[in-house]
């Protein structure tokens, strides 16, 4: 009988936190303390040798009877009132005189919102895992010392190494620069740190050049209120703020293009319709003071003057922006523009097209009349011959061009010649805007060869709206 026992560790059982259940050999309870009462729900004589009893017995029990074994098990219980808690059990073999397993004590913990936790921390885990490797953001967990603790796939590929080269490391050991002040100011303050576009050169990777990152760093602060991690988060704007560099060199060519086609512009009033108006002035002031028979001559050569005038002031407006161009269509304007070439320079240009006999978007022929204008006027200034290929070819989706000579070329790579208007970059960018793309193939002494393809969709969406 286990009265002596029960009666002797019943007060101490019953004071005690831990859940205590004592199994028979076979397999009943035979004790139940007031702990497994408060959690269950269930009274001591609901349980003891019962079928309720039964249903409560926990798994170790029945497994460690036969056995001498002391390790934790876990085991799930229904409370009366139906709800499942989970039970860390810890049994022990209790043997006879004779050394045979006899009963078995379970005690035992309610770890059950434990469990709800580790299963929350572990969601979230896979959670952070998951964005943390498939984010294209470059994220970086650092330590206090800036050692690095982990990075994400984006980050390793943007720095051209293995994920497995970083961990262990030091972050400025690897990719020494100025910004080690900032990181040591963010651990000291233990604020957050954001900057936008800051240049950086990879020192492993010369051919890079200069690249420019918008980038956060966040402390992660412990229970002590004291920075335990950094969160770097790095984005790549190189190509957007290189873009943005070549629209400033842009502005600052069209700039200087309105003003010398300014000054020409002037040059020609002053110099041309100036001096035209004061010769036509001088005649018919001249013709005012002279008897009929000589006044007729004065008066017919200022009309004369007056038709070079005309034809100075058109000539003007032709190179400010053809009307045939507006008018009468790409075809005509660039025959035109051909035609204008070889009477002013002796540029022979072999004009090949197709698709030409319809009117295109008023973006695109502006941008392709423009395109062909400055590449002519290249070949004019640069390229040391009188020989030039032009080639439009028009279908219902992309207007292609092409201009080709086989003079002097130059450096692509290197600085572009200052070609005057708004020059390569111009054109490219007439390109851009259009959702098209211009490239130019040249080296020194093999010739130039500069092609562009505008779509012509785009442009008329464009138009639309």
């Amino acid at each position: 009988m286990l009265s002596p026992l029960e009666s002797l560790l019943g007060p101490l059982l019953d004071i005690t936190s831990d859940l205590v259940v004592l199994i028979d050999p076979d397999q009943r309870i035979v004790m139940f303390n007031r702990a497994c009462e408060r959690l269950t729900g269930y009274r001591r004589d609901e349980v003891l040798r019962t079928e309720v009893g039964q249903r409560l017995v926990p798994a170790c029990g029945g497994k460690t009877a036969r056995h001498d074994l002391t390790e934790t098990d876990e085991d799930l219980w229904l409370t009366k009132a139906g709800e499942t808690r989970v039970i860390r059990w810890r049994p022990t073999v209790l043997r006879d005189e004779g050394g045979r397993p006899h009963y078995v004590l379970c005690i035992g913990s309610d770890v059950t919102e434990q469990r709800r936790l580790d299963q929350q921390l572990r969601a979230q885990s896979r959670l952070m895992k998951s964005f943390f490797e498939s984010t294209l953001t470059c994220s970086v967990l650092l330590d206090r010392d800036f050692n690095f603790l982990r990075v994400n796939e984006a980050y390793a590929r943007a720095c051209g190494r293995d994920i497995g080269e970083f961990v262990g490391r030091n972050h400025f050991e690897l990719y020494p620069s100025d910004a080690k002040e900032i990181f040591e100011d963010v651990v000291r303050t233990k604020r957050p740190y954001q900057v936008q576009a800051r240049p950086f050169a990879f020192p492993d990777h010369p051919e890079w050049g200069v690249t420019y990152w918008d980038w956060t760093l966040v402390p992660v602060l412990d229970e002590r209120d004291e920075v335990e991690v950094l969160v770097l988060c790095l984005n790549d704007v190189t190509e957007s703020q290189r873009q943005l560099d070549s629209l400033r060199i842009l502005s600052h060519q069209i700039a200087e293009a309105q003003e010398r086609e300014r000054w020409r512009i002037g040059l020609d009033l002053h110099d041309e319709v100036g001096q035209g108006l004061t010769a036509v002035k001088l005649a018919l002031m001249n013709a005012i003071h002279v008897e009929p028979p000589l006044r007729n001559g004065r008066l017919t050569g200022a009309l004369e003057a007056v038709d070079g005038l005309i034809e100075t002031v058109r000539r003007i407006a032709h190179d400010l922006r053809p009307p045939v161009l507006d008018d009468l269509g790409l075809l005509p304007a660039l025959l035109w523009l051909i035609d204008r070439h070889h009477s002013q320079s002796g540029l022979r240009v072999d004009f090949k097209h197709s698709g030409l006999d319809r009117r295109l978007p008023g973006a695109v022929e502006t941008a392709a009349y423009r395109i062909i204008q400055e590449a002519l006027t290249n070949v004019v200034r640069y390229s040391c011959v009188s020989e030039a290929v032009v080639l439009v070819r028009v279908t219902h989706e992309i207007a292609y061009l092409k201009v080709e000579d086989h003079g002097m070329g130059f450096d692509v790579q290197g600085a572009a010649p200052d070609t005057g208007g708004t020059g390569l970059l111009g054109m490219r960018e007439r390109a851009r805007l259009l959702g098209g793309r211009l490239s130019i193939e040249s080296a020194p002494g093999t010739g130039t060869a500069i092609t562009a393809e505008l779509p012509l969709v785009a442009a008329q969406e464009r138009g639309s709206r």
